[in-house]
């Protein structure tokens, strides 16, 4: 796994990855199905780099076809993801995740089905691993759930390339206490509120910049905990840790302060990469994507798990 402070493409996995999906891991087949309270550091078959599945038997039509071609013709788009990346991707009995949902969108406006191969991006060789096990090999045409910035060296051994931005994910301040949602930083400083952050991260820097008393702790989901009881009174996470706040506290509401906009540096780029060859069906999936964004079905996949849609961030 990255170091969380590096880049922002690290900095979406460290939130993403952070999160214990409540969520079983399937063996193959139908051995071996898994609790949803599936610790993914303790699992032998994720650490190792387990896939849940290979794809179905592609026709031999279509074996040398083009990616587009290939899944027009077999009717069947078929994507790589972390099963523990919840909100972005996760394994349950059916798949989800704002990632899921939104490929599933697309899928279905082209009478198309969906298949999902479940890797572990956080394991022994990271992201490189990943991708060489799997969408390099032609497993996966779109590997999803990936940050913008940070990969390029990884991306360019598999000769990968990141799609269009999907949506804009920042830091946001948040809380449980509706009668913070107004307030400035300068007043949140002045008065002492104590906030919450991530160490590691430009979360930290930022609420230390502004003069802002705060405790750090390993991952967002542990400060959205310390929110939960009281221990402190707001939080900076990343706005796709909302989901994790109303997945596990979901009697509580969760608000988003006024005084700070994602901005500031701490702002990146949800995304997803496909193999650079691909140039029809990478642009094929971009114009997809944008048409969703435009008519308002992707600020509602996000709404379903309380997350607040921006637009890409400039980068």
């Amino acid at each position: 796994m990255h170091h969380p402070s590096t880049t922002a493409a690290s900095r979406l996995r460290h939130a993403l990855l952070g999160t214990v999906a409540l969520a079983g891991l399937l063996a193959a087949g139908t051995a071996g199905a898994q609790t949803t309270t599936a610790d993914p550091m303790r699992d032998p078959r994720y650490m190792s780099g387990h896939r849940d599945a290979t794809p179905p038997e592609i026709p031999e039509e279509f074996r040398d076809a083009d990616a587009l071609t290939r899944v027009k013709g077999v009717k069947r788009i078929t994507a790589c993801a972390d099963p523990y990346a919840f909100p972005s991707t996760e394994i349950t009995d059916v798949a989800r995740g704002f990632d899921v949902d939104i490929l599933k969108a697309i899928a279905k406006e082209q009478g198309w089905e969906t298949f999902f191969i479940w890797v572990n991006t956080s394991g022994r060789g990271g992201m490189n691993r990943a991708f060489r096990t799997s969408i390099k090999k032609g497993i996966c045409d779109v590997f999803l759930g990936l940050g913008t910035g940070g990969l390029d060296p990884e991306l360019g051994k598999s000769r990968l390339k990141l799609l269009d931005p999907v949506f804009g994910v920042g830091y946001v301040l948040v809380s449980y206490d509706p009668a913070l949602k107004t307030k400035t930083l300068d007043e949140l400083a002045a008065a002492k509120v104590r906030a919450a952050a991530t160490y590691f991260t430009e979360s930290e820097n930022f609420l230390t910049k502004h003069a802002i008393d705060h405790e750090t702790f390993p991952e967002s989901r542990r400060a959205i905990r310390a929110l939960a009881e009281g221990k402190v009174q707001i939080a900076l996470i990343p706005s796709t840790m909302i989901a994790e706040a109303q997945r596990e506290f979901p009697d509580r509401a969760l608000v988003i302060l006024d005084g700070y906009q994602s901005k500031d540096g701490l702002t990146w780029n949800n995304t997803w990469a496909a193999k650079e060859k691909e140039t029809e069906l990478n642009a094929f999936l971009n114009q997809r994507i944008a048409a969703l964004a435009a008519d308002g079905r992707l600020k509602t996949i996000l709404g379903t798990y309380g997350i607040p849609y921006y637009p890409p961030f400039p980068q």
